[in-house]
């Protein structure tokens, strides 16, 4: 067999640096679409980017695979490939990224289960990021020069936004304002580091900083534009953790922001969210599959430090999905079952391809960001006895043991949330009432991105570590645009109202918003509570509405943040 190294590396390369390209290309699009409020090009960049990857490394297994057929019996050849790609990576402006790649296509050539590492590239303990570079990177403001007013009009007039500002002048008293509002103030000596780098998402863009004191402790701080009546200005303002979560949460689709140095700029981030995972961050920007190699190192970081095991998760089992995962652990595991029980009358390829419709859609802060892995392996001992026996009895399509180790061929990895049915049984009131009035907004937040849930049941909502309600069982989604509304028809006698079946004709994608009250699974008080702020949800007008919205092309805008007419 001749020496295959050497092509291994070149096509690996050759297929990275394409893929960053592109990704680059379509990241660089969105300053423009937003000057122009192109938000239909917007979004359709943000789903082609989705598929520069799989598309980049298809061309590279296609061509190899052509050219040496004996590639995936050559694990010497892919050895001596892995060492000489190492050294080639550390030219790249993202070796850790390119020795994803790498994996990538060694994995798709050589069907591995589990992990090799004699063929792959396997750090458990995630490389360091190169650092923020000044000023290239972001700038440094400050405050002492003068009042917040006069820094954030430097800020404004130095930023990529600063030619389509209306009035940056009025945008720096409005932020000076609700800084004075909410009794914010620096400290001596403080200055505030502010990122080059524009945040695009939805409808929306984000400058994004930190606040430095003399002492090293550090606020976030971002700054929401959006287009308002033609021109572009300053929205809201974002000052705590907890506010710059939510704006990068794992429930919103994924920023574009250019860069030149991503581990640079995952870093900065890191600073002001200091206990989201590294994996999340770099998600949030598009790098998905690199995020799913930090999340695989997070997991066998977890194991290996706490000897926990997976078991099934609280709540009531699922129809479609087997749900599982460690209790000292944040993340999910869902793997597909084999059949479902009544009423479901999905499929397996249809479940799919539901998940596959809600990582492409708008999740607008509603809807887990979830990352399908396929032949994980793990010892048969991480895995509770009784979980393993639930697995092999109703996921043998998906799960299969070999020996003394289990084998996921195929499997969803989220976050972990608490069911909402589980949430209400022990929350306090005033938090049980803040959680319904949450749910009905998730409803309607949804609803505003033409997602229709199917299924409201609370046991498919669950409340996250921040307090809010999202939705997380994809299997009966469908676009709003897709369903018929209706009013459901007055009964003709009491017979008609105790029948077992309706007495009217009620087509596939007939829905009646008055029997979402019945059937949400709310006790008297909390339903209350819910007719009370969301009562339009249980009408067809409400519903129709956006229909109406959509069809005529005219989006919504999700804010998630506080604006400035809350403060």
């Amino acid at each position: 067999m001749t020496d295959l190294a050497p092509d291994i590396v070149a096509a690996a390369l050759k297929g990275f640096r394409a893929y960053r390209d592109r990704f680059a290309a379509l990241t660089a699009r969105a300053e423009a679409r937003f000057r122009t409020a192109d938000w239909r090009g917007l979004q359709a960049d943000s789903s082609d980017r989705l598929d520069v990857y799989q598309q980049c490394l298809e061309a590279v297994v296609s061509d190899l695979t052509a050219q040496h057929p004996d590639l995936p019996h050559a694990h010497d050849m892919w050895r001596q490939a892995k060492t000489e790609f190492e050294r080639q990576a550390l030219r790249t402006s993202d070796p850790d990224l390119a020795e994803t790649f790498f994996n990538s296509v060694s994995r798709r050539i050589l069907q591995t289960a589990g992990v090799d590492p004699t063929v792959e590239f396997v750090r458990f303990q995630a490389p360091p990021l190169a650092p923020p570079r000044r000023p290239q990177d972001y700038r440094v403001y400050p405050l002492a020069e003068g009042s917040a007013e006069i820094v954030f009009r430097k800020i404004l007039q130095d930023s990529r936004l600063a030619p389509i500002l209306a009035d940056p002048g009025e945008d720096a008293r409005r932020i000076d304002h609700a800084l004075k509002r909410r009794n914010i103030e620096s400290p001596p000596d403080a200055h505030l580091e502010v990122l080059t780098t524009i945040f695009y998402r939805g409808m929306g863009a984000y400058l994004i900083g930190r606040l430095m004191a003399a002492d090293g402790a550090t606020r976030p701080l971002a700054v929401a534009f959006v287009h308002q009546g033609g021109r572009v200005a300053a929205d809201g303002l974002i000052t705590d953790e907890r506010g710059i979560r939510i704006l990068f949460s794992y429930t919103h689709s994924y920023f574009l922001a250019a860069t030149e140095n991503i581990g640079g700029l995952i870093g900065f981030l890191q600073t002001l969210m200091p206990r989201r995972r590294r994996a999340e961050l770099f998600i949030s920007l598009g790098y998905n599959r690199h995020g799913k190699t930090e999340l695989y190192r997070d997991l066998t970081e977890h194991q290996n430090a706490c000897r926990d095991i997976f078991v099934i998760s609280p709540g009531k089992k699922g129809m479609v999905m087997a749900v599982f995962n460690m209790p000292s652990d944040n993340l999910v595991f869902k793997v597909i079952r084999d059949r479902f029980a009544k009423p479901k009358r999905t499929t397996r390829r249809e479940v799919i391809a539901k998940y596959d419709y809600i990582f492409r859609h708008d999740r607008t802060g509603r809807l887990p960001d979830t990352q399908n892995f396929e032949h994980l392996k793990f010892d048969r001992g991480c895995f509770h006895p009784e979980l393993v026996a639930e697995l092999l009895q109703s996921t043998a399509d998906s799960v299969v043991v070999d020996g003394d180790e289990l084998i996921l061929r195929f499997v969803y990895v989220e976050r972990r949330v608490t069911p909402l049915d589980v949430y209400l049984q022990t929350a306090s009131a005033e938090a049980a009432r803040a959680a319904v009035i949450d749910f009905g907004q998730a409803i309607k937040d949804m609803a505003a991105s033409n997602i229709f849930p199917g299924d409201m049941l609370i046991k498919n909502f669950g409340v996250t570590e921040l307090g809010r309600v999202i939705f997380y069982d994809f299997d009966e989604v469908c676009p709003l645009t897709a369903c018929r509304f209706r009013r459901q028809p007055r009964a003709y006698s009491y017979e008609d109202e105790l029948a077992a079946q309706p007495w009217y004709l009620v087509e596939e994608n007939d829905i009646f918003p008055e029997e979402f009250v019945s059937f949400l699974g709310l006790k008297a008080e909390l339903r209350n509570v819910m007719m009370g702020h969301h009562a339009d949800i249980f009408t067809p007008d409400f519903w129709q509405a956006h229909q109406d919205r959509i069809q005529s092309n005219n989006l919504a805008h999700v804010f998630p943040y506080r604006r400035f007419n809350a403060d």
